[in-house]
Formats: C-alpha cells, sequence, structure tokens
C-alpha cells in the first residue's frame, strides 16, 4: 500500500544502528535460513565452500543464479552470510548482511522515511543502504519505494517536468476571438485606479487598456461593454482565465444575452492563453520606462503605451495592429515632423470618389488580411516546432493515477517548505491530448485540469474508476 503523510509521520523514529542491534546473531541466522532464496543459498554454502556447478542450479530460482554468480564473494562471519564489496572511493571491502526479504521493508524504512535518514533521494539512499546491507535489486526496490514515498513526491518535482505539445488556436478575421484579461494591482494613482482591464483580438492584435479602481465584475462589464463594444462590435468569442470575475454568474449573463461564446485557461496554466502574457509583458516594458518615480501616474501612461504597441508591426503577423484594424497606419510625432506615412502615397487619391476610395480601402484591407493570415500560419508553425521540442509529454488514460500540482499559498505557512503535489487522483475523463478531468474520489468534486500540472503516481491504491 502507498504510505501517506500519517503512517510516516507516526512511524517508529529509532535510529538504523540501534534496529540492527536489536537483531541477535541467532534471530538473523535463523531469518535466513528462513528465508525461501537465502535458506537454499545457506544451505549451499554450508554443505561445500566450493562453487556448484551449473547443472545443479540450471532450474533454481533465478535470485539464486543471481547469487550463484557472486559465489565467492559471500561469505560467512560468524555464522551470518554476508557478500563483500570493494568501496571503490575508500578502497575498503565491506560486510554487506543478505538481508532476508521480511526485513527489507524495516530497512528501507529506517535509511529513508526515519527523521535520521531526511528521505534523500535515490543515490544517497543506495549509498547507504550499500554500506551496509545487500539483496538482488536492492537498487530497484529502492527507486520502488521513493517513487511510492508520498512525503518525497508531495514535495519533490520530477526529473523531468512534464511539458505537453503545442495546442493552437487559429483565428482568420477580426473580432472572430478576443482575450480578457486583468494586470495590477498597480500603486493607487491620482484619479483612484489600481487594475487595468486589457481587451485585445487575436486576428489583428489590436489592443485596449481601462484603468480600474476596483476588479469587481460590474466594473469589468462597464469598461468591456462601454468602451470595447459599443466602439467595435460585439466579439464571437471571449477567452478569460479561470478568474473569479470571469467565472460569475453576472459575466456568464454578459455573455448569453450577447450570444458570445465563453471559453477559459486551465488553471495554473497561464501559458494557454500566450497572447495575453506577451502583451501584458510588453505593456508592462513600456509603462517601467515612463512612469514617474512613484508610480502613481501609471493610467496616465496607459494610453501611449498602447498607441506605441498598436502603431508597431507585430512579429507574427508582420502588420501593425492598426493597419489590421483600421485599414491604415495612424500618424506618429515623426509623420507630422517629416511629412505623411508612405501609405498615403500607396493608397489615397485625391481625385477619387468616395466610392471609389471605400473600394480601395476595403481591397487593400482584404490584401493585408490575406497575408497577415499567411504570415500568422508560418509564425504559428515556427513557435510550434521550436516549442515542441522541449515537449514531454505523458499518455494519461482513463483509470489512471496521478499527482496534481497546486501551488497554492497558505497563510502562515512557508511556500519554499511546502508540499505543492496533492493526490492521488484519478483519470475519470480524457478531454483531449493535454486536459483531463479527475477526481480524488467517487464523492469529491472534479476538476479539469493541464496535462503539464500532472505526473504519475506510483503508490498502490484501490482503483475505483476502472
Amino acid at each position: 500500500m502507498a504510505k501517506t503523510n500519517d503512517d510516516i509521520e507516526d512511524q517508529n523514529t529509532e535510529d538504523e544502528t540501534l534496529w540492527i542491534q536489536q537483531k541477535t546473531t541467532d534471530e538473523i541466522i535463523q531469518a535466513q535460513k528462513s528465508d525461501e532464496i537465502l535458506g537454499k543459498l545457506y544451505q549451499m554454502k554450508t554443505e561445500s565452500k566450493d562453487k556448484p556447478k551449473w547443472g545443479d542450479i540450471a532450474i533454481q530460482n533465478p535470485i539464486i543464479k543471481r547469487y550463484w554468480s557472486q559465489w565467492d564473494r559471500i561469505v560467512f562471519e560468524n555464522g551470518v552470510l554476508n557478500r563483500q564489496w570493494l568501496d571503490t572511493i575508500t578502497n575498503v571491502t565491506v560486510n554487506q548482511l543478505l538481508v532476508p526479504s521480511c526485513w527489507t521493508k524495516d530497512i528501507l524504512q529506517l535509511l529513508h522515511d526515519n527523521p535520521t535518514s531526511g528521505h534523500l533521494g535515490i543515490h544517497k539512499t543506495v549509498a547507504r543502504v550499500r554500506r551496509r546491507f545487500y539483496w538482488v535489486d536492492f537498487k530497484t526496490d529502492i527507486l520502488k519505494w521513493i517513487q511510492q514515498c508520498t512525503m518525497c513526491t508531495s514535495r519533490k518535482q520530477p526529473p523531468r517536468r512534464a511539458k505537453s505539445k503545442m495546442k493552437q488556436y487559429q483565428v482568420g478575421a477580426p473580432m472572430e476571438r478576443v482575450a480578457l484579461d486583468i494586470i495590477g494591482p498597480f500603486p493607487l494613482s491620482k484619479k483612484g485606479n489600481k487594475y487595468a482591464l486589457i481587451v485585445s483580438d487575436y486576428f489583428t492584435r489590436w489592443a485596449e487598456g481601462y484603468p480600474m479602481p476596483d476588479m469587481e465584475t460590474k466594473t469589468i462589464i462597464d469598461n468591456f461593454v462601454n468602451n470595447f463594444v459599443c466602439r467595435f462590435g460585439v466579439p464571437r468569442q471571449i477567452h478569460t482565465d479561470q478568474g473569479r470575475q470571469f467565472e460569475s454568474a453576472l459575466f456568464k449573463e454578459l455573455c448569453t444575452r450577447l450570444c458570445i461564446d465563453k471559453t477559459r485557461t486551465t488553471p495554473y496554466r497561464p501559458q494557454s492563453d500566450g497572447l495575453v502574457e506577451r502583451l501584458n509583458r510588453s505593456l508592462e516594458e513600456i509603462l517601467s520606462k515612463y512612469v514617474s518615480s512613484n508610480q502613481k501616474d501609471w493610467d496616465e501612461q496607459l494610453p501611449w503605451a498602447f498607441m506605441a504597441y498598436r502603431s508597431s508591426v507585430h512579429e507574427s503577423t508582420k502588420f501593425s495592429p492598426c493597419k489590421m484594424m483600421l485599414g491604415r497606419e495612424i500618424e506618429l510625432p515623426i509623420d507630422l515632423i517629416y511629412g505623411p506615412h508612405p501609405q498615403h502615397e500607396e493608397f489615397i487619391d485625391e481625385t477619387q470618389v468616395v466610392n471609389e476610395h471605400m473600394i480601395q480601402i476595403t481591397q487593400n484591407m482584404w490584401k493585408v488580411h490575406e497575408k497577415a493570415r499567411r504570415n500568422m500560419v508560418n509564425a504559428s508553425e515556427n513557435q510550434k516546432k521550436q516549442y515542441d521540442i522541449k515537449s514531454y509529454q505523458h499518455s494519461y488514460k482513463k483509470g489512471n493515477v496521478v499527482w496534481l500540482y497546486t501551488p497554492t499559498r497558505v497563510k502562515n505557512i512557508s511556500p519554499k517548505l511546502q508540499r505543492k503535489w496533492d493526490g492521488p487522483y484519478f483519470i475519470v475523463t480524457v478531454l483531449s491530448d493535454v486536459t483531463y478531468k479527475i477526481q480524488k474520489n467517487p464523492s469529491s468534486r472534479s476538476q479539469v485540469v493541464h496535462h503539464d500540472r500532472l505526473k504519475p503516481y506510483y503508490g498502490e491504491v484501490n482503483n475505483w474508476v476502472i
């Protein structure tokens, strides 16, 4: 059975040296003779010092054959079977006690779980065992023991953190998909603002930011509807994180009334909304260079930061958000000094009538959008190719048992000492290659999580799913 925290914390805290001292020589000899494997080995070593011929042990247990291959290294010391092992570091030969199978669990508890042993890793635990004891495949047993140790696996990161391959969401037109996010808190501004609502369009990369005094649902809805929807129209889909404001009944009612499809990221997985994460980083970089030393004018600098962002060429589309959304580049101070942007020479003819001019703008917009689509596909493929090089993905199935990464901070608890892996959980539904519905037990609440927050659970459990 898998060891629980209570099992580990309540276990005997006696030192391993004391444990071996409590075993008399007669008890050790009797345990070796009673063991299914060591009993036969004991008998063979007692009957003859000469190594048995292969024909005599060919039909024996494979473990007996492993001991037979080390015949000359297995010796008696005070009637107890030992194995001679040369420590290449100290160049000293050590006598290792051959351990009966009924004692291996006790030894591993004392040399790994005990407070004097510190729940150390595989290599250090192997070294501790090797200096004292030997049994066939003891390294494999130590590996399994540590993999099933609740205390270790709830705390330690896996040797290679899971990273699924990139799943991409493609859009092909403005306002097809819009992301909403909240940044802050910032220092309280002179206007009483602490947060900003960020709205960004996935296709054009057009982004807007609205300073807010709080991040309540009503405040978010008022800014989104009055400042964005009333100017640009209703988006077909909104994508957000799982913040309580976006998951509230009031926000869901807004989406229902405006016929907006609502999607969300998985918890603790900001990478699943890369557009928002990159935009936020860009905005913070721009703002940091222009705010005053007390930072209380951040909301006054925010519109200028967005102007700079929207007028610059985006790496994926190869066009600026202004060109993608408005069909033209906006004029910057440099254009007032040195003349209009080259776009005017390319697209505007003062002799054209209004209808012809609108047709020309529409055609140019189609050309820009079509070229941007191709650029976005190429950029997306390159991003996926680079990302997937470092991917490391488990293929979980229904009924698999897993640990869940839960880095939630707890009041009065040091995060440096916190065990951030919770479990065991059971995979109850495979929703996609990277999302799963998991549940602790039949009566607990299920939750949808991303692949990269999971790692395999190796302990023995009663699997109620399959």
